[in-house]
């Protein structure tokens, strides 16, 4: 039982890692001088990695959470409202994405939102790390 409980944790910080380098990559395609057309494209092929990612660290968040008996704690509320904010700001992010004109500025405000949306995510995620390892 220790080493399942061991080997889900491991994968659930797996995930977490993996999304914290997507989100680098997000944040670094936005901030280069690219046209929106190939930025555009770049991250059409990235959304899904995204959310998969996301999805993963959910399921063996639940997974864990099933081994420790549901057993709730301050860091775990924690994670739970970081990863729900996630997921909001994703579906707001997509929803912009999908009513971008074909204008500069239209296309400025949905890159300064993304920007601002993958920041605030990589903060919650290292802070979350931060308050979990000092808590726990």
């Amino acid at each position: 039982m220790d080493e399942l409980i061991r080997l889900s944790i491991q994968l659930h910080l797996v995930f977490i890692v993996l999304l914290g380098l997507l989100i680098g990559i997000n944040l670094y395609l936005l901030n280069s001088d690219r046209t929106f057309v190939k930025l555009s494209k770049r991250l059409e092929l990235l959304a899904p990695q995204y959310y998969i990612i996301l999805s993963a660290i959910f399921f063996t968040g639940i997974i864990v959470m099933a081994v420790q008996q549901f057993h709730f704690s301050v860091s775990l509320g924690v994670m739970i409202i970081v990863w729900g904010g996630m997921i909001a700001f994703g579906i707001k992010g997509r929803r912009m994405y999908k009513k971008i004109e074909r204008t500069e500025s239209s296309q400025k405000a949905y890159k300064q939102f993304a920007s601002k949306k993958y920041a605030l995510a990589l903060l919650a995620l290292l802070a979350t790390s931060i308050f979990f390892y000092t808590v726990h």
